[in-house]
């Protein structure tokens, strides 16, 4: 499934609440971004455990790939348990960062 917008999955939006991406899951304060067939995960907090996981499924269920910017170290734990892959990305405004993704190359 390849979506051709650009734009941010605020918490409990019609698209969010596809992936399961819901403010009974996740703190309030929590986005996605959504560019082409890519969500990138800007800011999360899961109000439980294990949900994070399954917004992960979710995501991939669903056709798309996902990428976490500035992974933090338990972010990478996660990531290296799981094969995901660590790499730099060049974005603006920041220049590269590290990302977390599933994609062998990001974008």
């Amino acid at each position: 499934m390849i979506i051709a917008e650009n734009r941010m999955v605020p918490i409990d939006s019609d698209f969010a609440k596809k992936l399961g991406f819901t403010s009974d899951r996740f703190n309030p304060a929590s986005y996605l971004w959504l560019t082409g067939n890519t969500v990138t995960i800007s800011l999360i907090i899961a109000n439980r455990k294990g949900v994070f996981r399954e917004l992960i499924e979710s995501i991939l269920e669903q056709g798309f790939d996902f990428e976490i910017l500035a992974p933090l170290a338990r972010m990478r734990e996660i990531g290296k348990k799981q094969n995901w892959t660590l790499c730099q990305k060049d974005t603006v405004p920041f220049g590269v960062i590290d990302i977390l993704t599933n994609k062998r190359r990001p974008d």
